[in-house]
Parts: structure tokens; sequence; C-alpha cells
């Protein structure tokens, strides 16, 4: 066998390699179950099981980085996407005492995740961002 044999093989299995890796991490973020997202949304997902569609929340993946703090469900809602959008009035002043226990520079809170459970609303995390230095 030639040297280019070996080349071609090595290529071979390092590009398959890439591939089944790509394809893994796409599964293990859950990107084959994400539902349909609206119009100007954009979604996240963490390896702590939250995964997160952001409505009504700018893009900003370009200068900001986004933090994602799950809550507590039941077991069967631990990978389930949430729809995530600004604190409702009713949630804003937890929302800010949130930010204030953190005391983080140039951090800012950006939503709040919900779960639509039959007649129930669970919430299963909140998204801050801080900007990329």
């Amino acid at each position: 066998m030639g040297m280019w044999t070996w080349i071609t093989r090595g290529l071979f299995v390092a590009v398959a390699g890439y591939g089944g890796y790509a394809a893994w991490d796409y599964y293990q973020g859950g990107f084959f179950s994400r539902p349909d997202m609206p119009e100007g949304a954009f979604s996240l997902s963490y390896k702590t099981g939250l995964r997160a569609i952001l409505v009504d929340v700018p893009d900003q993946r370009e200068t900001r980085r986004y933090f994602g703090f799950p809550q507590e469900v039941p077991h069967y809602l631990r990978d389930t996407w949430s729809f995530c959008s600004p604190p409702r009035e009713d949630e804003r002043a937890n929302a800010e005492r949130f930010i204030a226990d953190r005391h983080m520079p140039g951090e800012r809170f950006e939503a709040v995740c919900r779960i639509q459970a039959d007649q129930d609303l669970v919430i299963r995390g909140l998204i801050t961002s801080v900007p990329k230095l």
C-alpha cells in the first residue's frame, strides 16, 4: 500500500469521526425534537437539560453569552423544550431580586422559561446574559 492510501484512509476516519461527533452533539442538544419556532425566535440548549426557545428577546449571541439556570422540575419535563420570554409583570420582582443577589458585573436578566403542561404552567428556568469580552 502506498502512502496516499494511508493518507486517504486517515482523512476518511477523521471526517467520519467529526461527522459522528457532530450528529451526537446535535442529538444530545435535543435539536431533533425541537418544536417549530415563532418568527424571530432562537434556541439555546444546555448540558444541564435546559432547552430554551427565546421569544421576544433580541438575538445577541454575537456580542453576549447566555447562561441558563434550570429550576427543579419533574423528571418527565427535564428534556422538554420551554418557551422563554422577558419576565411578566408578576415575575419582574423575582427577576430583579435574582440579578441583585448574584451581583455580577455586566449581567442582565433576559428571560423566564416556561412549560405549559396541560393546565399547569411550570417555570423551567431562567436565562441571563453577559457581554463577550
